[in-house]
């Protein structure tokens, strides 16, 4: 069997990562602003909430747009290649379905 690139094994511990998913469900169903997000997931610290952010943008998985409203907002929206990549996501879940029935 071939060994794991070290780059599969970044990417899931950056997935892995406290609050990344949660974040992204909440962004997924919602279209949201930071401030829904902290209202939402208020037992999460603003800080980190805002360092996911950052992360999950460097990633390219979220989109940070400005509105220009009084007071301004930012929305993130989830990106095309979180999209694609929600598909694999979907592909590994029924893997799990099919073969996963002994971990709890």
């Amino acid at each position: 069997m071939e060994k794991c690139k070290c780059s599969v094994l970044w990417f899931f511990d950056f997935l892995s990562k406290k609050w990344v998913l949660l974040i992204i469900k909440w962004i997924w169903e919602w279209a949201v602003t930071f401030t829904d997000i902290k209202k939402y997931l208020w037992w999460i610290n603003a800080k980190i909430i805002s360092e996911r952010l950052t992360e999950l943008e460097e990633w390219e998985f979220i989109r940070r747009e400005i509105i220009s409203t009084k007071p301004i907002k930012i929305r993130y929206t989830l990106t095309e290649k979180w999209i694609s990549l929600s598909k694999e996501i979907e592909n590994i879940d029924k893997w799990m379905q099919k073969w996963g029935e002994h971990i709890s």
